[in-house]
């Protein structure tokens, strides 16, 4: 993975929906803005089974790797599909910067946005924004972010 394109529009990803609604947004206003375009999903290492008094197994240490390079081909995957292959191309070149993050979507977003012109993140999923709860990712990135923060709207037609 190359190193992160400083400015420009982050696009959160969710590693669940894909989030293409808002990756198109996304390119559409970073085009705009003639600023790169970085897509950013967050990632956690699988938990080490719970049994007291036993060492995790040994192959622990290599699924948070095997774990990162998962969620690192699943972000270009859905970058690809919502976007076209053509948006892999090196960031230099115009394409994507797909940057994947270790740790809660909160933390990752603030943390890839902090010199961003812009945040864009996905629309909530069904039946989540009636029950609002600090855990959702979208007020605590609104309140935190050092810059302005698009969220999507929930697709029409759906519940």
């Amino acid at each position: 993975m190359s190193a992160p394109a400083s400015g420009g529009v982050v696009v959160g990803v969710s590693p669940t929906t894909g989030s293409p609604q808002a990756l198109r947004w996304a390119a559409g206003e970073a085009r705009l803005r003639a600023a790169p375009l970085r897509a950013v999903m967050a990632w956690r290492p699988p938990r080490p089974p719970a049994v007291a008094g036993t060492r995790p197994p040994a192959g622990l240490t290599q699924a948070g790797t095997d774990a990162a390079a998962e969620a690192e081909q699943a972000l270009r995957e859905f970058v690809a599909q919502a976007l076209g292959a053509d948006s892999l191309t090196p960031p230099a070149a115009g394409g994507v910067h797909c940057e994947v993050v270790r740790g809660s979507a909160v933390t990752a977003l603030l943390t890839s946005a902090r010199d961003a012109q812009l945040l864009v993140i996905g629309e909530p999923r069904a039946g989540r924004v009636s029950n609002v709860r600090t855990t959702l990712v979208a007020p605590q990135v609104m309140l935190r972010a050092n810059c302005p923060v698009v969220a999507m709207p929930r697709a029409v037609g759906t519940a």
